[in-house]
């Protein structure tokens, strides 16, 4: 019978030709895309050291440390002293470097016939060369693991700017402006460590639940997916009443079952009417409906019978779930601003991004703003519509009172990755923020984020309004956040940049037939989310997924943020890497501000797709190379030889909607390992949390935002809390007390930063993974400070099944009562 050590022996040599054969041919093909030369010399050398094994060579171990030498010193050179940079470049070295340390090796070993009958342990073998070059390789991994996360100073103490107190939550961001900065401080940085979950309500709603609540007389509002509204207890958490409107948006689009969050409006002093106190919300049917704040019974004297119709002015040749609103509506003085989300597809024509108000008592238009057709502020003529396809505001809107002025971040139009057949006004209003008149809805300035948008960096935050100071001026300032990363400060009563930001060159030479290009873009000035990403960052599990993901990287264009979407055109141009990716950098969870000193509060994401250009043609083919870049399951890839894609003929060129003038389309996907590891192929962070000091444009510190206790390789929890930078779902609240609270990343986490160093000063595990913005308020019941937290039931981890098209659930137990309310309070 084969001994064990025989055994091992036989496997180890096969492990050894098939990790050196990988990393050869990978290696190979990775020079010839002018990639490292590293893994064909480790693949050469990995078959060398299985030959020696084969051999029953003693200078088998000396080859392998040297391979495990050079790997590190290459590893350092690349990855400096970054753990998660070093681990996986060393990792698989250092396990099959075990073998040499084992007795079964040395039993291997052919034994010269003068030495027969000696006692084999004793011969070294040269086996402590592996040993050696181990110790070494793991001293460099435990001082990478102690560096810390990035502090550069504790920021700007502004006196005698702090903003009113309020205990109350009003608005979906705090104030009208976004701030989601909040003046109770019993919670602080001294005794936040004494928070303790007091009680949590379920919603009984499944799907999303993005909402953050508002605290008005003792009573949270919030609404849920399918826009059932609801009223609770803020001291208690005993639900007082709901409404639902009995809405079914289509489950196969994720998109249109969100409500983010309500409105509140009260009725001028001397009202006779019902509901002088209304909660609010717009619909993913495109409604707004008013309910009673007390009773949550339908406000039957607003708009019809307590609901206003949306599509109205938006003609009637559309689907319905072609425009719907996710977000609350902006409550402006008495009107209720709504923009909508419109569905972002390849095609043209689609419904407007007209911007309107409606009076919040009556439910009658106020004014519309069409960019289309800005001089019309009211509905459309008789057999007209609003624009069709206008870049859309579908995220919240921010108001200055004082001003007068509304802030709407816009998005880009259809299709969203080619520009070639865009309108004037639609290339000038897209991916921008607009300041419109609250009174009038008249056009009062605008600055544009990207010119010529064909990366879907729309604008997808709320703005916020925070004061900074310059020398001696108090400058009231609009924070917008982009999917770049960027965070661009207007002066918001004139748009002008607070700092300079300066319009620089950017990559041009655009492969896709038709494409128009803008030469400049505007870099903003203050520390932004998206560094250059290099092929040494590429990441990967083990040498040889790193390698392939390198591979990938070098096949793709990429020439920094602004890199021209490219065509596929074989395996060596499979597309364009994106980066950051479209859903950002920032999205609808935008930032938070100490509205009092001028810091904001950053928690970007840092995910990069892979953007391919293909052709009608390519599509029809569904070849390997549709395939490779659609996936098999993509509703694109579709036709057949059996079922041919239907003759179009030559496109109108005098149609702005003929979709056949798009020349090529634009297909993102995740820039994940291939290798079915569901991994990033590009090194952590994959998101962050930071500290900008407005007054100076200070970046005061960073950290990665959540750990890998919840999701790790082919989507097994991996239990390890470390900080890797999951993805973030929504954003931050930061409170006078010192503190900013993040509920939303993907580690079933609520956590409490200092706001002047980064540590973490306290941390609960949720049910689930948030998706939603935290919010604190003190009871006028109680007078105590309540942080709340909401957590869906399911909850969703990114990516989706491919085969279903769904998230993958990532909770264990699924049990049918809805979504969570958690309150925490401090000890009595």
């Amino acid at each position: 019978m084969m001994r064990l050590s025989s055994v091992l022996h036989w496997v180890f040599i096969l492990l050894l030709g098939l990790i050196g054969l990988l990393l050869t041919l990978g290696g190979g093909f990775l020079i010839y895309l002018g990639g490292s030369p590293y893994y064909l010399l480790a693949g050469i050398a990995t078959i060398a050291v299985g030959v020696l094994v084969f051999r029953r060579s003693d200078k088998a171990p000396k080859f392998f440390a040297a391979i495990l030498g050079v790997t590190l010193i290459w590893s350092i050179f690349e990855a400096e002293l970054h753990f998660l940079g070093l681990l996986p470049r060393l990792a698989m070295w250092l396990g099959l470097g075990i073998w040499f340390l084992t007795p079964w090796y040395r039993q291997t070993l052919r034994i010269p016939a003068s030495d027969e009958g000696q006692d084999t342990s004793k011969q070294p073998a040269n086996r402590w060369w592996v040993g050696g070059a181990s110790l070494a390789s793991i001293a460099v991994l435990l001082l990478a693991s102690m560096q810390d996360y990035v502090r550069n100073g504790e920021g700007t103490i502004r006196s005698g700017d702090a903003v009113a107190a309020s205990d109350d939550w009003r608005h979906y961001g705090n104030t009208e402006g976004g701030t989601r900065f909040a003046t109770v401080e019993d919670i602080n940085a001294d005794t936040v460590s004494g928070l303790r979950e007091v009680w949590r309500y379920r919603t009984g709603v499944e799907e999303d639940f993005k909402a953050t609540p508002l605290n008005i007389d003792g009573r949270l509002y919030l609404c849920t997916a399918r826009n059932v509204m609801i009223a609770i207890d803020d001291a208690t958490g005993e639900e007082i009443w709901r409404y639902d409107h009995g809405i079914q948006p289509p489950m196969e689009n994720q998109y249109a079952r969100t409500c983010r969050g309500v409105g509140y409006h009260e009725a001028p002093d001397g009202y006779a009417g019902q509901c002088a106190k209304r909660v609010v919300t717009s619909t993913v049917d495109a409604t707004i409906l008013a309910v009673d704040a007390d009773t949550g019974e339908l406000c039957t004297d607003f708009g019809e019978n307590g609901v206003v119709d949306l599509w109205k002015g938006m003609g009637d040749n559309h689907e319905r779930f072609e425009y719907w609103v996710t977000s609350s509506p902006l409550v402006a003085g008495d009107n209720l601003v709504v923009g909508g989300q419109v569905a972002d597809t390849q095609n043209l024509g689609h419904p407007s991004g007209v911007v309107r108000a409606f009076n919040a008592m009556t439910g009658k238009l106020s004014w519309a703003w069409d960019l289309g057709n800005p001089d019309n502020n009211g509905f459309p003529s008789e057999g007209e519509t609003y624009t069709p396809g206008t870049p859309n505001v579908w995220s919240i809107m921010s108001y200055d009172a004082e001003l007068g002025l509304i802030y709407a971040p816009t998005g880009n139009p259809p299709p969203d990755y080619f520009g070639g057949i865009r309108r004037k006004f639609e290339e000038e209003y897209s991916s921008a923020v607009v300041a419109i008149d609250a009174a009038t809805g008249k056009e009062r300035w605008k600055y544009q984020t990207v010119h010529n948008d064909v990366w879907d960096y729309d604008v997808p935050a709320q703005p916020v309004l925070v004061d900074v100071r310059l020398k001696d001026e108090l400058v009231p300032s609009v924070a917008v956040p982009t999917k770049m990363g960027d965070i661009f400060l207007l002066d918001r009563r004139d748009g002008t940049p607070v700092h300079p930001i300066p319009e620089v060159p950017v990559p041009q030479g655009s492969d896709v037939p038709g494409e128009k290009l803008s030469p400049t873009q505007p870099d903003s000035p203050l520390p932004d989310f998206h560094p250059y990403r290099y092929e040494k960052d590429m990441w990967g599990l083990t040498p040889i997924d790193q390698m392939a993901c390198r591979i990938e990287y070098r096949t793709m264009n990429y020439e920094g943020m602004y890199t021209p979407p490219s065509m596929v055109t074989g395996i060596t141009q499979t597309g364009t890497m994106l980066y950051p990716g479209n859903f950002g950098g920032f999205n609808w969870g935008s930032v938070s501000v100490d509205a009092d000193n001028g810091l904001l509060v950053a928690a970007p994401m840092m995910l990069a797709h892979r953007l391919s250009m293909v052709t009608k043609e390519q599509v029809a083919e569904a070849g390997p190379i549709a395939q490779f870049v659609l996936g098999p399951n993509h509703p694109n890839v579709r036709y057949t030889d059996d079922a041919p894609i239907p003759e179009l003929g030559d496109p109108d060129p005098n149609d702005p909607y003929d979709f056949r003038r798009i020349s090529a389309y634009g297909y993102p996907q995740p820039f994940m390992s291939r290798l079915g590891t569901h991994v990033p192929c590009f090194e952590p962070p994959w998101s962050q949390i930071a500290v900008i000091d407005l007054n100076t444009k200070e970046l005061l510190w960073s950290r990665p935002a959540g750990d890998m206790s919840q999701s790790g390789p082919f989507n097994i929890r991996s239990g390890i809390p470390y900080e890797v930078g999951t993805a973030v779902r929504a954003g931050t609240l930061t409170t006078r007390g010192g503190l900013t609270f993040l509920s939303s990343t993907m580690d079933e986490k609520v956590r409490a930063y200092d706001l002047r160093t980064g540590e973490v000063k306290w941390e609960s595990k949720l049910p689930g993974n948030g998706l939603a913005t935290p919010m604190t308020y003190r009871s006028r019941q109680n007078g105590k400070q309540y942080l709340i937290v909401t957590v869906p039931n399911p909850t969703w981890r990114y990516p989706r099944d491919p085969a279903t098209n769904q998230y993958i659930d990532s909770q264990a137990v699924v049990d049918g009562k809805g979504g969570y309310v958690i309150a925490y309070a401090l000890e009595d």
